[in-house]
């Protein structure tokens, strides 16, 4: 495996064991003192039969990780297993023509050869890092369809600079005030006079 890009330097790796290799790099500075400034992005290349994203070092994350995937791949790609994570979720699918790969750079018709090519991009949670029993292994989906995460916008409906629902509060607190009002001048209208209370006068005096 050999390590790249930016300020760090490689070959990075080291038998582990029978079929294993562990990688390593360290970042320098380009002039020569103390690192600073953004990290630069690693490369690393490996020979394989199957599409692997190595997992395990996260497992020894002490805070939970999150992991952002892109896949360019000749069809939509998906992870074999969650790997002790939460369930993968994909965020995009979809082919990039050889007219769209091209990204002011160069950096990606590097990699894709200027040919059309299928991107995916899977984002997991992992709350517990030592749950970790593996490395992502990429397999091809069922089917190669489309996805994109929806975008919903809130907007503040306003009349008059004035925000909707206030004036649609005030509107039926007005309503009420009004329907009780005729209601209770139609009552005291229908109200049967009282009649007077008999007056007995009392027996003569003898």
């Amino acid at each position: 495996m050999w390590c790249s890009g930016g300020a760090w330097r490689g070959p990075c790796t080291r038998d582990a064991g029978p079929g294993r290799y562990e990688g390593g790099a360290r970042r320098g500075s380009r002039a020569g003192g103390p690192p600073m400034g953004d990290l630069d992005p690693l490369r690393l290349r490996f020979a394989s039969d199957r599409l692997v994203y190595p997992m395990r070092l996260s497992k020894l994350a002490s805070v939970p990780q999150r992991l952002g995937l892109y896949v360019l791949a000749e069809h939509r790609m998906e992870p074999r297993y969650a790997i002790g994570g939460e369930e993968p979720q994909v965020t995009y699918a979809g082919r990039l023509d050889a007219g769209s790969v091209g990204d002011g750079t160069g950096a990606l018709a590097t990699v894709t050869g200027g040919k059309a090519t299928f991107l995916t991009a899977i984002e997991q949670s992992f709350p517990r890092p030592e749950r970790i029993d593996g490395d992502h292994e990429l397999r091809a989906a069922a089917s190669d369809t489309p996805y994109r995460t929806p975008l919903y916008r809130n907007e503040l409906l306003t009349m008059g600079g004035v925000p909707a629902w206030l004036l649609s509060v005030a509107g039926t607190l007005l309503v009420v005030a009004v329907a009780a009002t005729v209601l209770v001048r139609r009552t005291r209208r229908r109200r049967a006079p009282t009649p007077p209370v008999a007056v007995t006068a009392p027996p003569p005096l003898r």
